[in-house]
Formats: structure tokens, sequence, C-alpha cells
């Protein structure tokens, strides 16, 4: 668990953010994913003073069109990376690259308007990893029986498949994503010592709470219970929770706006999901 005892406030050096489902809305289709003009507004301001850097299993060619205020982005779970006109990218991304394909060429043929393929590519263009999304399927029960088997076919081969624990969807990769490493890779090639904070919404993102100097959870009506942060805040006060860091100076307190302690959001996102 990723505890940080606050007295007078602790400093923030640099914000780290998970997109899907922290600064972008989860349940949309992909073409309609983007920040908000309120948080955008808001982390522009943020990014003027300190680093603003995203860490996502969405694609780079996604997300950095998306978030021009960022400094820095780690892609596909950190499998790439890019900080200004310099990118990384791990070698496993084209070592498993006939694994991955054959994985993709079975995924294709249950695709259609209830299951969704969502190709994830490198910098290069080229298919590295995919998702599987059924959230806009009519039938769940017989998209989610589509799924299943592409999952267990996905499974036989030495390949990473991430399930989002009571979520209709999931991501392929070629090999183990890890987006605690991702952030401290980016503390590094950013030069950063301490005083990061990390804003995240699902347990893929447990890795980098516990990487963080200080761990953020986001709560919204798909956000597990297994968090490892300390606090929270909802979905949508984010932009309010942004707009006072700021005004605090950078200053994070348990006296800013709309931070929930551990048990009282836990007890939250239970009542959310028995509603």
């Amino acid at each position: 668990m990723k505890t940080l005892r606050i007295s007078d406030g602790a400093p923030v050096q640099a914000l780290f953010l998970d997109y899907d489902g922290t600064i972008s809305p989860l349940s949309v289709l992909r073409s309609e994913s983007n920040v908000s003009s309120e948080n955008m507004a808001v982390l522009y301001q943020i990014s003027r003073q300190i680093p603003v850097a995203v860490i996502t299993t969405k694609d780079l060619a996604f997300v950095v069109k998306r978030t021009p205020f960022a400094h820095a982005w780690a892609g596909l779970g950190g499998l790439e990376i890019k900080i200004g006109d310099v990118l990384t990218r791990a070698s496993c991304l084209r070592k498993m690259k006939t694994r991955l394909t054959m994985a993709l060429k079975y995924a294709k043929g249950f695709s259609g308007n209830d299951l969704i393929i969502e190709e994830k590519r490198d910098s290069d263009g080229t298919t590295v990893a995919f998702s599987v999304d059924w959230r806009q399927a009519v039938d769940r029960c017989k998209a989610q029986e589509k799924a299943l088997k592409i999952v267990s076919y996905c499974e036989t081969l030495p390949i990473v498949s991430i399930k989002y624990e009571g979520q209709p969807f999931f991501d392929v990769f070629p090999c183990p994503v890890n987006k605690g490493k991702a952030l401290l890779k980016l503390k590094q090639k950013l030069g950063l010592r301490n005083g990061i904070l990390y804003m995240g919404d699902s347990s893929v993102d447990n890795a980098a709470f516990e990487a963080a100097d200080i761990a953020v959870g986001v709560i919204h009506e798909e956000t597990p219970d297994n968090l490892v942060c300390e606090y929270y805040v909802k979905f949508e006060d984010v932009t309010t929770f942004l707009q006072d860091l700021l005004k605090n100076r950078f200053r994070f307190s348990l006296k800013l706006s709309m931070i929930l302690h551990r048990t009282q959001a836990v007890q939250f996102i239970r009542r959310r999901k028995f509603t």
C-alpha cells in the first residue's frame, strides 16, 4: 500500500497521469476519446510550471495529439517513451511480432459490431499490440463469450494478456508492461528526484502508484477497490482537484478540495457497484 502521511503538505515537483478514466472518459468510442476543455486548460497551466507526463497503455500516435500539454509520454504501458523528439522503445516490440500477429489474426475472426479490435501501433506504424473491446455491444453476454475465446487463445502464446477486473475489454501486448518502471524511466530522463504525483484509475496503475511519491486514485463507475493508494478523487472532481493543487502552489494537502481517504473511497466504490 502506498501510504503518504501529510501534515503541512507535500511538495509536488511533477504530475504524471494515466489517460483513460483519469483525465478522459472511459466508456466512449476511441474516436470520441478526448480530454475535456476544463482539464486541458488547467493542465496547460500546470505544465508551464512543473513537468507533466502521461503514462498509458494507448499508443503514442493516439495519445500525444490528445495531450499537447504534456512534456513526455510513456505509451503502450511504457514500451515506447517519447520526450520531445527523442523516442526509445523496448526491443520486445519487434521480437514477438510473429506471435502477436497470430493472435491478432485469430481475434479479428470474431470481430464485428459487438466486438471491436483496436490495433495499437508503434511510432513506425507497425501493429505491436491490440485491445478487445465489447463496451458498445448490444448483447454483452454473446460478445463476452467471443472475447473469452480470444483471451484463451492468446494465453497459449508467449505474449501477455491484461484483463481488467469487471471491465468489458482487455489488452494484448508482446511482452509484460509495467507502469511503475515507465514512471521511473521518465523520472530519470526528466532529471527528477522526488515529488512525483501520479493519478490513475485501474489495477494496471498500481505499479506506478507504488513508484510515485504521492498516489491518487480516480473513482468512476468502473474503478476497482484494490488500488494501492491512500488518497482518491472522483472523476468528475479531477478538474477542481487540479485547480486547487495549482492554487496551493503545488503542495498536496488533505485540505485540498475533493480529496477522499482510502476508507471513504472504498466504501463509495462498493456502493456504486451495487446501485
